[in-house]
């Protein structure tokens, strides 16, 4: 038995140094390695063929380079089947060490690909983050899907702080956050739209004059958007009957469903709302509406937040109007 053991462990001793000199051979290639370990884990030359798609001639060729280069025998005949000779399998412990290190540095190169890019923050406000951004985010998950998104839909007030102390990478609004150390990265400007139901807007028309809103109950919304709206509605000399004041767009939405009104909003909610069975027109004349995106001045812009942009700025260009284009 010792005796056994003994032979054993010589063999094995002699089948590593071996692959010392092995490693050192110029003329033995990482593809002949590759070979050899697909032949002994798929359990034949044929089969390890079929596993790493080449022909079965291709890979005796390398198996038989290798094994000129180690000085011995990898495979023997057994009857009608080829087996690993004891060199080979002694061979195979090594060879298995050397793969499991190369798997570890690709886990390890992964890791850090992660930490690189392996999140990103969007802030915004909620007509931009109840409209079209979970679709964006669908599309961002499918491009890079390593990446962890954290999407925070809030005041235009919390998306300056969120972007100031870092804790969002880009923030999104309809208003400038150029303050400080805050800079705007991207515009994308459309026009707001009217929004009600069959009741109050004509389904068929292309779209109505800002006169025709004097007659009808009015869902105004609040905010900063509001100031402008009242300008706007001063500057072209009409005064809304405003019933109602809600401070999302969202719900200026629901309230028109509900047949109480009509309201002017984004064009993207505007989208929405049609698709949710209510009627969405143009406005003449045109009210503007501008997304902003705001990073730290210092800030670089990763690859997903670049395509958050892009993607953005399509989202944006579909719900341009022909009316928009000297806009855009």
């Amino acid at each position: 038995m010792n005796t056994r053991r003994a032979t054993a462990k010589s063999l094995a001793l002699n089948t590593l140094l071996s692959l010392g000199r092995l490693m050192q051979n110029r003329n033995v290639t990482y593809r002949m390695i590759e070979a050899f370990r697909a032949a002994m884990l798929n359990g034949g030359i044929s089969a390890g063929a079929d596993a790493l798609g080449i022909s079965q001639p291709a890979m005796s060729r390398l198996i038989a380079d290798l094994q000129r280069s180690v000085g011995f025998p990898l495979f023997a005949k057994a009857g009608r089947t080829v087996k690993p000779t004891d060199e080979a399998n002694a061979l195979m412990t090594k060879v298995q060490q050397s793969f499991l290190g190369l798997e570890q540095i690709t886990d390890f190169s992964a890791q850090l690909r992660k930490q690189k890019l392996g999140r990103l923050s969007i802030c915004t406000v909620p007509s931009i983050g109840h409209s079209v951004m979970p679709a964006i985010v669908r599309q961002l998950r499918a491009q890079f899907p390593d990446v962890l998104i954290n999407l925070s839909v809030t005041s235009y007030v919390d998306v300056a702080k969120q972007v100031r102390t870092r804790q969002a990478d880009i923030g999104l609004t309809a208003d400038t956050l150029s303050l400080g150390d805050l800079e705007t990265v991207a515009e994308f400007t459309s026009t707001c739209v009217c929004i009600g139901t069959a009741q109050w807007l004509d389904p068929n028309a292309t779209h109505i004059g800002v006169e025709a809103l004097s007659g009808m109950p009015f869902i105004t919304p609040t905010g900063t958007f509001q100031s402008r709206l009242e300008a706007w509605f001063e500057a072209n000399g009409v005064q809304v009957d405003a019933m109602i004041e809600a401070s999302l767009f969202q719900s200026i939405s629901d309230l028109c469903l509900e047949g109480l009104g009509v309201s002017i909003v984004d064009p993207m909610t505007g989208a929405r709302h049609r698709a949710r069975g209510g009627v969405t027109l143009p406005i003449s004349p045109a009210m503007g509406y501008t997304i902003y995106a705001t990073a730290m001045s210092d800030a670089r812009l990763s690859s997903p937040t670049r395509e958050l942009l892009r993607l953005v700025g399509m989202a944006n260009k579909e719900h341009i109007t022909p009316a928009d284009d000297s806009m855009s």
